[in-house]
C-alpha cells in the first residue's frame, strides 16, 4: 500500500527573523508597498524595486538640483543576478523559502536582508506556497512544480503563473491535484503505474471517480472507495446479526480481524466464549464467556458449558463440589445445585436458594424430648454436643418427633406427640416455640420438605401420606393411605427426608426395617432399601455429599445406599438414644 506523505516546508536560506506571523507581516508590508508606490514618503533606500516612475523622477530631480546633474539613482541598482559576493535576496511573498525573481536586490555585505526576502530567486510563482521547484519530488526533485494535495506528485495541468516568478511552471503527472488519494500509483493492486484515486487507502482505484476522462483520472475496481474493508463485494459486507463482526467482506478491520461465523446469532461469533479459547467461533447465550457444549450450527465450536441459558451455570461455578465440573449454583455459595436439570452435573446443595443452606452451613441435630436442647450429632463418633436450645416452659410435653427445615427460608419446623399442631422455631435465636395457625388432629412421626416448599408428614397411627397446608392444616384431598405392593404399609416409628438428588420422597420404617420411595400422589410406596436385620428407622435424614440415608434408632445409626443394593455400614453408636435426625442451619 501506498502511503500519503505529508511534506516538510521547504525553505531554503530563509534567515530567522522572528515568528511566522512577523514573516508575513513583513511580506504583507512589502506588498502593500508594491501596490501603493512610495505615497507620501519618497526617498531612496536603494531598492528600485520599490519605487514607481514618480518616486524616481522626483528623487532624480532632487538629488540633481544638489549636485552637478549626472548622478542617475538607477545607477545605483543592481540588475539581479545569481550568487556572487554581492549578496542577492530576493521577495518571497508565498514564504514557500523560494524568491521571485523579479523582486531581488543585493545586499551590501554586513547589512541585514529586509524582511520577507531569502538568498535565492528559484520561485517559478512566488503567489502560490504550493509551487516551487522541488514541490513534487515523486515526478522531478528539481523542476518547479504545483502541489496543490501535497501528495509529492506534480499538477499535470498547472495554472499560476500571476503572482511573479519567472521560468514557467513544469507539468507533472498528478491527474487531479486537488485529491491527495489521486496520483500515479495510488492503487497498485489495479496498476501499479496508473494515475488513480484510493481514498480509503485499500490500494484498489475507484472504480467511478470524479474528472474522469477530463483530468486523466483512470477508472480503477474499487466499488466502494470509502471503505478499505470492501472492494469488490461491496454489497456483501454485511452485520445482519449486529455483533459488531462482518461477515463476505474483502477485508476486515482490526478489532473483528475475520468473518462472523453465524451472522444470523449476535451470541455467536470468534472469541464469544474467552474462558474456553480466546479466538474460537463459540455461542454464549447466558454472557458467562464460556461456549454452549452443544451449539445448533454445525460450524461453531462446541464449548464447556453445560446450560447455555443459565448464567450460573458453567464448569467451575460451585469449586466446593468440584473445581472442574459445569455445575449451576445460582444462590453463589460455592455449592452445586443437586438436582440442576439434563446435561448438568449435580452438586450437593439442595436449596440452591439459600445462600446459608449448604453443606458448608449445615450441621446435623437432634431434638431430645423435655428440655428444648438441639444437640449436635457426630456420626464419626457418635458423640451428642449441646448445640442450642428453645423455650419450651410453656409447651410441656414437649415430646418433638421429627424436625425439617424449610427450604426457602430456612426456617425449623417441628412435629410433636400428643399436639394436633405442627410448630416453627428459630433454634439459633433461643426463643419460644411458635404453633402454626391451624390444627392437623394426626399423630405424627415424620416430616419433611420437598425442593417446592410443600411440606409432607406421616400418621404413624393410621398409616396416612400427609401433604400439610401453609396454615398446617390438612385439606382431605391431601391425605393419602400409605400403601405397599397393594396393602397398607404399616409404620410404627418413621422418619422421614427428602432426596434432593433424586427429587423424591423418603420413609423410614422401624418395624420392617426398610426406606422407601413415597409417590406424593397416592400414597404408593416402593422400598429402595431393606435393612431389617439392623435396628433403625425410627429417624431418617439424607446426606447430599454421600448421596446416602443416614437413619437411627435409640442409640444405633446407619448410613444406608438408596440404589437397591441394600448395603449399609453400622456407624458409632450414639452416646444416647436419638428418634430424630435433621441436617439444620449452622448458628453464628
Amino acid at each position: 500500500m501506498i502511503a500519503l506523505r505529508t511534506k516538510p516546508l521547504r525553505r531554503p536560506g530563509l534567515p530567522f527573523i522572528g515568528s511566522r506571523a512577523t514573516v508575513f507581516a513583513a511580506g504583507l508590508l512589502l506588498e502593500l508597498a508594491l501596490a501603493t508606490g512610495c505615497q507620501k514618503v519618497c526617498s531612496d533606500d536603494g531598492f528600485a524595486w520599490q519605487q514607481d516612475a514618480s518616486c524616481v523622477a522626483a528623487l532624480s530631480a532632487t538629488e540633481s538640483a544638489g549636485t552637478d546633474g549626472t548622478t542617475d539613482p538607477s545607477e545605483t541598482m543592481t540588475a539581479p543576478t545569481t550568487g556572487g559576493d554581492g549578496g542577492q535576496w530576493c521577495v518571497d511573498a508565498d514564504m514557500d523559502g523560494f524568491g521571485d525573481p523579479s523582486k531581488c536586490t543585493d545586499v551590501p555585505p554586513g547589512q541585514t536582508p529586509p524582511p520577507g526576502t531569502v538568498d535565492n530567486d528559484g520561485d517559478c510563482d512566488d503567489g502560490d506556497g504550493k509551487t516551487f521547484p522541488g514541490a513534487a519530488p515523486n515526478d522531478d526533485p528539481d523542476a518547479c512544480m504545483s502541489d496543490a494535495d501535497d501528495d509529492d506528485w506534480g499538477d499535470s495541468n498547472p495554472g499560476g503563473g500571476g503572482g511573479g516568478g519567472g521560468g514557467g511552471i513544469v507539468p507533472g503527472s498528478d491527474c487531479d491535484d486537488s485529491s491527495g488519494g489521486t496520483f500515479p500509483g495510488a492503487a497498485p493492486n489495479d496498476d501499479p503505474d496508473a494515475c488513480m484515486k484510493d481514498e480509503d487507502g485499500d490500494d484498489w482505484g475507484d472504480n467511478n471517480p470524479p474528472g474522469q476522462g477530463m483530468g486523466g483520472v483512470v477508472p480503477g475496481t474499487d466499488c466502494d472507495d470509502t471503505n478499505m474493508s470492501a472492494w469488490a463485494t461491496c454489497d456483501g459486507c454485511t452485520d445482519a446479526d449486529g455483533d459488531g463482526w462482518l461477515s463476505m467482506c474483502d477485508a476486515y478491520p482490526a478489532e473483528f480481524p475475520g468473518p462472523d461465523c453465524d451472522d444470523g446469532d449476535a451470541d455467536t461469533f470468534p472469541g464469544a466464549a474467552p474462558n474456553d479459547d480466546a479466538n474460537a467461533c463459540m455461542k454464549d447465550a447466558d454472557g458467562d464467556d464460556w461456549g454452549d457444549d452443544m451449539p445448533t450450527n454445525p460450524g461453531v465450536t462446541p464449548g464447556t458449558d453445560c446450560d447455555d441459558n443459565g448464567a450460573t451455570t458453567f464448569p467451575g461455578a460451585a469449586p466446593n463440589d468440584d473445581a472442574d465440573a459445569c455445575m449451576k449454583d445460582e444462590d453463589d455459595d460455592d455449592h452445586g445445585d443437586a438436582a440442576p436439570g439434563p446435561g448438568v452435573t449435580p452438586g450437593s446443595d439442595c436449596y440452591d436458594q439459600n445462600p446459608v443452606l449448604n453443606p458448608s452451613h449445615n450441621v446435623l441435630v437432634t431434638a431430645p424430648i423435655t428440655t428444648g436442647e438441639i444437640l449436635e450429632v457426630d456420626p464419626a463418633d457418635g458423640s451428642l454436643t449441646p448445640y442450642a436450645s428453645v423455650d419450651v416452659g410453656l409447651l410441656n410435653p414437649w415430646i418433638p418427633t421429627s424436625l425439617a427445615v424449610h427450604p426457602v427460608d430456612g426456617s425449623v419446623y417441628a412435629a410433636l406427640a400428643f399436639r394436633d399442631r405442627l410448630m416453627t422455631m428459630d433454634y439459633c435465636g433461643a426463643g419460644t416455640p411458635t404453633p402454626l395457625p391451624a390444627a392437623h388432629k394426626k399423630n405424627i412421626c415424620g416430616i419433611t420438605f420437598d425442593r417446592a416448599g410443600d411440606l409432607y408428614g406421616i400418621d404413624g397411627q393410621v398409616d396416612q401420606l400427609l401433604r400439610f397446608n401453609p396454615d398446617g392444616s390438612l385439606s382431605p384431598e391431601n391425605i393419602k393411605p400409605l400403601t405397599f405392593e397393594g396393602k397398607t404399609l404399616n409404620v410404627a416409628d418413621c422418619g422421614m427426608a427428602f432426596d434432593c438428588h433424586e427429587q423424591r420422597l423418603l420413609v423410614s420404617d422401624s418395624i420392617s426395617g426398610g426406606i422407601y420411595v413415597v409417590n406424593p400422589d397416592d400414597g404408593t410406596a416402593t422400598r429402595i432399601a431393606d435393612v431389617s436385620q439392623e435396628p433403625h428407622g425410627s429417624g431418617l435424614e439424607y446426606d447430599p455429599t454421600s448421596k446416602l440415608a443416614l437413619s437411627c434408632d435409640q442409640t444405633s445409626l446407619l448410613s444406608i445406599a438408596l440404589d437397591g443394593s441394600n448395603d449399609f455400614t453400622k456407624l458409632a453408636d450414639l452416646a444416647a438414644p436419638v428418634d430424630d435426625l435433621t441436617f439444620g442451619p449452622t448458628c453464628n
